[in-house]
């Protein structure tokens, strides 16, 4: 999983004095993480004990240990976050603004209930009711539901995490909750490490294999990087027509946050955009 919120300070800092464009982002999510980091030693959530019969089943076929619907929330603590980070969002960019009061104004009048909110943070049938009822932009709202939740998400993966057999996974979606990567780190002798789109959590797979369609073949498997930024690429596959961001941690001297070498990135996901690629994981900046 990435690491501690206490670290993220230093790497924003610097960031920010070498690629200064991305410094109000680079903001943004420091104040977002000034919440969580708040936030983190007051979650309170159930220990989950799957069987080591579906332990094994689990790593034998490829199964992940929980659905998104079986973590464990702190509702209360969760709430006061949600309430944190719309102040925040709200002070960021005019779309934020104009998406956070929809919200702030459908709570007030008992059309939104922000428990039920954070309770269906997996279920897209509702996510998709909120917004389309609201007018509400989705990954707006996707982002502001999970940065809630994120650190009871933490809670139950640091509870999780010894009880899976990584030596025999090496597929492309996380064995603790199923997701998609969100990025992807190069480390050591070129191990590839993916991290999840919602829980964090890192686990490493096949270097030469997509992670979204798994397909093998090299001629189809292939990179591109922005000039003279050989430390981050982005992998492409023309089988799915999908892309991962990479970042090779043995050409940038520091151990990434691989949160914010996504936003310093932003450029990428423009790019193979315009290359005719998709990014199948939710993006709050909307690349």
């Amino acid at each position: 999983m990435v690491g501690s919120l206490e670290q993220t300070d230093e790497q924003i800092e610097r960031l920010k004095k070498n690629i200064p464009a991305y410094a109000e982002l680079l903001d943004f999510y420091g104040k977002i993480m000034g919440e969580l980091r708040i936030a983190k030693p007051k979650i309170d959530t159930v220990p989950i004990h799957p069987s080591q019969e579906v332990r094994t089943i689990q790593t034998k076929e490829g199964f992940p240990l929980l659905n998104k619907s079986d973590f464990i929330l702190d509702i209360p603590a969760s709430i006061k976050i949600f309430e944190s980070v719309v102040d925040i969002a709200k002070k960021a960019t005019s779309k934020m603004e104009i998406n956070v009061q929809k919200i702030e104004n459908a709570i007030k009048d008992g059309t939104l209930h922000r428990e039920k909110l954070l309770e269906n943070h997996f279920n897209p049938a509702y996510l998709d009711e909120v917004t389309t009822l609201l007018n509400l932009d989705r990954p707006i709202l996707y982002f502001l539901i999970h940065t809630s939740i994120r650190p009871s998400i933490h809670a139950n993966v640091e509870k999780l995490r010894d009880q899976i057999d990584l030596k025999n996974w090496q597929r492309g979606y996380c064995p603790i909750c199923g997701s998609l990567p969100q990025m992807c780190e190069l480390k050591g002798e070129g191990q590839r490490v993916f991290q999840c789109s919602f829980c964090d959590f890192q686990w490493a797979s096949e270097r030469l294999k997509c992670p979204f369609c798994e397909n093998r073949d090299h001629e189809k498997l292939h990179y591109f990087y922005a000039e003279g930024q050989e430390s981050h690429r982005v992998d492409l596959c023309d089988t799915c027509k999908q892309y991962i961001k990479t970042v090779d941690s043995r050409k940038i001297g520091y151990e990434p946050d691989l949160n914010l070498e996504d936003i310093i990135t932003i450029h990428l996901d423009i790019l193979a955009s315009e290359k005719g690629f998709k990014r199948p994981v939710p993006n709050i900046w909307g690349t």
